[in-house]
């Protein structure tokens, strides 16, 4: 099973980078983002933001990516073993897995607000970005800690670090499926429960965890029905189908690629949602179906990058508004606005991913391994009490 998360932990690593690299385009080319002709700077700006390219930094997509891949790990080793014990540990490690490394995360652009680091409000009046300041948050420590621990996690808070969004749709998602298969898991009818799940959060963040479980269970369950579609000409299809609706535009779809996509609908159904997570599940599939590509995210580099990527994910964001902005602040007087955001990029990001191994060795890993701990030393006399009582009653029988 460790080559198998190997993979899925590549494909996640990869859908970081893509989040790190829609950043530095809100930041310095937010026309792809904003479809503001007046706000551009590049030439392929308004090309890039209407085509299957902004699939290479469409950080919304990849979100889904993570949120799909979620809902598949989290359920795995249940519908293997159909032992509801993993997710009681997974559930007793959930909030402390996510809370940890995202609270600190939280502290660090927080002490980077208050030496007064954030360089982003100087440069807006150059990159026209309207996104919003992340440095105006509250500098009450109090209020920073009750962000950081509260409302990161219960009420889509992300005042100090914005990427933090994603945090309660994580803790909560997490819950459903634990929900979900701690009640129905064992039994036949549970697709009728996935088929309601899937109605009521059809344009939800949440629909992901869902269908993320829905292909882990087709898996795993006994016989693995994705193999039913394992086709050499199916697999490359659903990649392809699940890089264009990954891809849909953040700008609008009249007259692209996209516009067949969009039905008449008198709700304010969310097309930009459902479709990146439809995208992103047909692409797991993709991956799911083909050993090329299990063997290509296995490699050692989307290895590392999947043993980064929650560092990569949590830090980037402060350290382009601040090293970054500055870097832009000092450069952009010498050079064209073209020279200044390349070398921008390329004296930052090597911080950005230095700082990513940094806080991965000492911070991520290390909460991981001591949750691991911790969850042994709890469910293993369960597990071995359990098989015990197995091996008796065998006995007995025989």
């Amino acid at each position: 099973m460790a080559s198998k998360i190997a993979y899925l932990d590549g494909l996640r690593g990869l859908a970081a980078c893509v989040v790190v690299v829609s950043h530095f385009f809100q930041v310095f080319a937010p026309s792809v983002f904003e479809g503001k002709q007046e706000i551009v700077h590049f030439a392929f700006e308004s090309f890039a933001a209407r085509t299957p390219l902004n699939v290479l930094f469409n950080g919304n997509f990849s979100v889904c990516v993570f949120f799909v891949l979620s809902g598949f790990v989290l359920s795995w080793r249940y519908f293997c073993t159909k032992d509801k014990i993993h997710i009681y540990s997974s559930a007793l490690r959930r909030f402390f897995r996510l809370a940890v490394p995202a609270a600190l995360s939280v502290i660090f652009a927080y002490v980077v607000m208050l030496l007064g680091l954030g360089y982003f409000d100087d440069i807006r009046q150059t990159t026209l970005s309207s996104m919003p300041d992340p440095f105006v948050a509250s500098s009450n420590v109090l209020v920073m800690i009750q962000e950081a621990l509260f409302r990161t996690f219960f009420t889509y808070g992300s005042a100090y670090n914005p990427v933090l969004w994603t945090m309660t749709y994580e803790l909560l998602g997490s819950f459903l499926i634990f929900g979900f298969l701690l009640t129905v898991g064992k039994f036949r009818f549970r697709f009728i429960g996935y088929t309601i799940l899937t109605v009521l959060l059809i344009d939800s963040y949440y629909l992901g965890f869902v269908l993320g479980m829905v292909l882990s269970d087709l898996k795993y369950s006994g016989r693995n029905w994705l193999t039913v579609i394992q086709r050499p000409w199916i697999t490359p299809f659903l990649l392809c189908a699940g890089l264009y609706l990954g891809s849909y535009p953040y700008v609008g779809t009249e007259s692209t690629v996209y516009s067949v996509l969009v039905w008449k609908t008198s709700s304010n159904f969310s097309f930009f949602v459902f479709y990146h997570t439809l995208g992103a599940c047909l692409t797991l599939i993709a991956l799911l179906n083909s050993s090329r590509l299990q063997s290509l995210f296995s490699r050692e580099l989307f290895s590392y990058l999947g043993k980064i990527s929650f560092s990569l994910y949590l830090l980037h964001f402060t350290i382009i508004c601040s090293l970054g902005s500055y870097i832009f602040y000092r450069l952009h007087p010498l050079f064209s606005y073209g020279l200044s955001v390349t070398f921008t990029v390329m004296l930052t990001t090597p911080f950005i991913f230095a700082l990513a191994h940094l806080f991965y060795r000492f911070i991520d890993a290390k909460t991981l391994s001591t949750l691991s701990q911790w969850s042994k030393r709890i469910f293993d006399p369960l597990i071995q009490k359990k098989a015990r009582t197995m091996q008796a009653e065998k006995a007995k029988s025989i």
